[in-house]
């Protein structure tokens, strides 16, 4: 009785299809990955992260730290929460870039003074003079990341992915 199979696995229970019928029921679907937005969006996602390495200096700064940094450097003072928020980061991730920021001294973490059960995040002076040269950099992975797209297809693509990141998911 080694040879035990899982009755309940309806994968395991189907016929075996052959070469042809696995090609005729792929080509009615229509799928093809190198036109999938999924895959498009992860292969650009995967420039945009070689653009900000480039670009960057250094490699201990990721993108969702940088993202922190700067909007504490807009918005001065914002709880965890609001900054999560902000950056539309979920609470776990953005605890973590927290985290990171504390530990490098870019950030300081505080108790509110109007509610003690909200953390408080803002710039250290050295997050502020960490982060402010970083600006213009980060402009410059924009323009690398969009190079290949005229300016009018630039703000296209911008709108279009503003729209699709703002759409609610379905589900």
């Amino acid at each position: 009785m080694d040879d035990v199979s899982d009755a309940t696995n309806p994968v395991e229970e189907a016929p075996a299809l052959g070469r042809e019928e696995i090609l005729a029921f792929h080509a009615r679907t229509g799928y093809a990955l190198d036109h999938h937005p999924a895959h498009l969006l992860r292969r650009a996602h995967q420039r945009a992260t070689a653009c900000f390495q480039e670009v960057m200096p250094g490699d201990d700064l990721t993108p969702t730290q940088h993202a922190a940094l700067a909007t504490l450097l807009k918005h001065g003072e914002l709880s965890q929460n609001h900054l999560g928020r902000i950056t539309q980061m979920d609470p776990s991730t953005i605890s973590l870039v927290v985290k990171a920021l504390m530990k490098r001294g870019l950030i300081a973490r505080k108790r509110s003074d109007t509610d003690q059960r909200m953390t408080m995040i803002t710039l250290t002076n050295a997050g502020v003079h960490y982060i402010l040269p970083l600006l213009d950099l980060s402009m410059e992975v924009a323009r690398r990341l969009l190079s290949p797209l005229s300016p009018g297809e630039q703000a296209t693509l911008l709108d279009l992915l503003k729209r699709i990141g703002d759409a609610e998911t379905a589900g």
